[in-house]
């Protein structure tokens, strides 16, 4: 039985439609420049079959405690297959750090 568990999860993944993420994001961090609130800042990596016209790139951000304070949406544009796009973003508030929650690729 233990050994049928692998080709029966591949077997339900298959039926449902479901892939591997067709993109990542490499390289988010805070950039700061003196008092100013810190940009977002990352790098979306295509690593699907074809171009991406739209990826949702959602980012949890935490204080300085590493309690979490706000999620953000950066929105990345028309990356072409094996390709990456770097993206920015201005927050308005002092985030200490910024982890990826998700990345929804349209």
């Amino acid at each position: 039985m233990t050994r049928l568990l692998p080709l029966v999860l591949v077997l339900v993944l298959a039926a449902c439609g479901s892939e591997p993420p067709a993109a990542d994001v490499t390289g988010l961090r805070l950039q700061r420049e003196g008092t100013a609130y810190p940009t977002l800042q990352g790098t979306l990596v295509n690593r699907g079959p074809g171009a991406i016209s739209s990826a949702d790139v959602f980012v949890t951000l935490y204080d300085a405690q590493n309690r979490p304070m706000d999620d953000v949406l950066v929105q990345v544009r028309n990356v072409a297959d094996g390709d990456s796009a770097r993206f920015e973003q201005r927050l308005d508030l002092q985030a200490g750090a910024a982890k990826l929650k998700y990345v929804g690729v349209n």
